[in-house]
């Protein structure tokens, strides 16, 4: 847009390593210029130095994110892009040990910006559990995706997987898709038409096999008998 080219589509991924520890990859400038004053939320503790780097870290990336969606706006271009901001775990400057245990992962931070895109949901703050998939579902109803193109009901979109080759198909329909995820990650092709009609005869076996096995447990998961030895009225009441 700076050369005056229109704008097109893309996708942009970047990981910030100045927001990682040990909190002191920042430019030499940073390093040499006027800072808040975070001695408060760190004098007497333990790991002090590690903690004030830490706050640092953190006020540059906070600093130099606002820099950039500030331009992104005044370039006209926020307006029209999707920004997810993601960690990879929770913060714990202060823990002596670097490999953080699991209760660490469980206030990972996440936002999603989407001008004019939110409606009633803007600013919302979510304080409940969530996973990647939740992103991929968001961004996908922010889009306006069709919902017929994804599904996260299990025992619906189903599949075989035998070696490098993925036979994907669902409960109640006919319809397979055979492919080569070796070769075709996005499975894009579908491999089935080209087999003869014994090996598709075969594939349609590990289909009808793969929908009993879910029969099986969708019926003792309904009836709440799932790791019982018998489903019966008796196991229900226990």
């Amino acid at each position: 847009m700076a050369n005056g080219e229109p704008k097109e589509p893309l996708f942009i991924t970047h990981y910030t390593i100045t927001s990682h520890a040990p909190f002191h990859s920042w430019p030499t400038w940073y390093d040499k210029s006027e800072k808040p004053d975070f001695s408060a939320l760190y004098e007497g503790e333990g790991r002090a130095e590690d903690i004030q780097r830490y706050l640092e870290a953190r006020y540059f990336t906070d600093m130099e994110l606002g820099r950039f969606l500030d331009r992104m706006a005044d370039e006209g271009i926020l307006k029209d892009t999707i920004v997810v901001i993601v960690g990879d775990h929770g913060t714990a400057p202060e823990v002596e040990n670097i490999y953080t245990e699991e209760e660490s992962m469980t206030r990972v931070p996440g936002v999603i910006l989407a001008e004019g895109r939110l409606e009633n949901a803007a600013g919302l703050v979510l304080e409940d559990a969530a996973e990647h998939y939740d992103i991929l579902n968001t961004l996908a109803d922010i889009t306006v995706c069709p919902r017929e193109v994804f599904s996260n009901v299990p025992g619906h979109k189903m599949s075989v997987v035998r070696g490098n080759q993925r036979l994907r198909y669902d409960g109640v329909t006919d319809v397979m898709l055979l492919h080569n995820t070796e070769t075709d990650y996005n499975m894009a092709e579908d491999l089935l038409p080209e087999l003869s009609p014994d090996k598709q005869a075969e594939w349609q076996a590990w289909r009808d096999n793969g929908r009993r096995i879910s029969a099986y447990y969708t019926k003792r998961w309904d009836e709440n008998c799932l790791l019982a030895v018998n489903c019966t009225a008796e196991v229900e009441l226990s």
